[in-house]
């Protein structure tokens, strides 16, 4: 085994060697994106299947029937150099459920996929899931959905998900696995509740949530003064010691997402559909619904260009 593989699995070294890896190219990316204009992604979402084995109330992403697309590896890997080369560094595999992706003809999963973006030159991988299957994948960062406990959970998800998802985590060896709640008008409730689950779990390290965008179902949508009281719950959660990522500079711009109009900067991450098609700022711009837009690493990401201090931090640390 080569000296610097050795030395990535002593946790001081390889500490080093990914800091001074990474830490020059994000302040070169930081330099061309800030002083010189241009517009670079740093963390690239593929949705690399519509497949599904979940029907969310929430959801706008899933299709069926012989509107269902699945890339193959080789498109996928095509994606991958494609946003390496147009200067993301950070890769979240996505679906529909990413943990049902195969491509049977190369004999491919998604461990598969992972070890491709490690070998194309990613600094870290991730994997969006909703748990209903053994959670046996090696990426950086595991984000599970979970949203409510087991009532609100399983109205959102399908009957029985939630116990599925616990026995998943409980079950895994995964040392960075994560929770991420939407919340909606009807589970908004339970967002306490989640943040204590995640706060006492052994298996899990952090909380990050959103609000549910209007893509579609209108009646889904988080009544503005229930917004700021969710927020106003989870910065005080935060500030009692509670894992919640979300910054709270970044909480407070998202109580109203027109606070933060002029300062957007959702170009940093760019999207693949399971088709194919390319896209180099968040689909919500696309889709009109800015104005109303819940997604938590929307101000996130004006903070990150803007280096506040908090959001940096909570980044580095989420994703080591």
């Amino acid at each position: 085994m080569p000296l610097r593989k050795k030395l990535l699995h002593v946790p001081v070294f390889g500490e080093l060697l990914r800091l001074l890896t990474e830490l020059p190219y994000y302040a070169w990316w930081f330099f061309r994106c800030k002083l010189l204009g241009q517009r670079h992604p740093l963390q690239s979402v593929i949705f690399i299947t519509d497949r599904c084995n979940l029907k969310c109330k929430h959801c706008n992403v899933v299709r069926e029937g012989p509107y269902v697309s699945t890339m193959t590896y080789d498109e996928v890997r095509e994606q991958l150099k494609f946003s390496y080369e147009a200067g993301s560094r950070i890769v979240d595999f996505e679906g529909g459920e990413p943990l049902l992706w195969r491509d049977r003809v190369r004999g491919a999963d998604l461990n598969s996929l992972i070890d491709l973006a490690r070998e194309i030159g990613f600094f870290s991988t991730t994997v969006t899931t909703n748990a209903q299957q053994p959670i046996n994948i090696h990426p950086d960062l595991i984000w599970i959905s979970i949203d409510g406990l087991e009532a609100e959970h399983d109205y959102q998800r399908g009957p029985g998900t939630f116990a599925r998802a616990m026995k998943n985590i409980a079950e895994s060896s995964h040392p960075n696995m994560n929770v991420n709640m939407t919340v909606t008008a009807h589970n908004w409730r339970d967002f306490p509740k989640v943040a204590e689950l995640v706060k006492n779990h052994p298996k899990l390290n952090r909380l990050s949530f959103s609000f549910y965008v209007p893509y579609e179902d209108r009646g889904l949508i988080v009544p503005p003064e229930v917004r700021a009281e969710i927020i106003a719950t989870a910065i005080a959660l935060k500030q009692a010691g509670y894992p919640i990522m979300n910054s709270q500079a970044g909480m407070k711009l998202l109580r109203d997402p027109r606070s933060f109009a002029d300062h957007r900067a959702c170009w940093i991450s760019n999207f693949v559909t399971s088709d194919g098609t390319r896209i180099m700022h968040c689909p919500g711009q696309d889709a009109g619904v800015c104005d109303e837009c819940g997604f938590g690493m929307g101000p996130e990401m004006s903070l990150l260009f803007r280096l506040h201090p908090e959001m940096v931090l909570s980044g580095l640390k989420v994703r080591g």
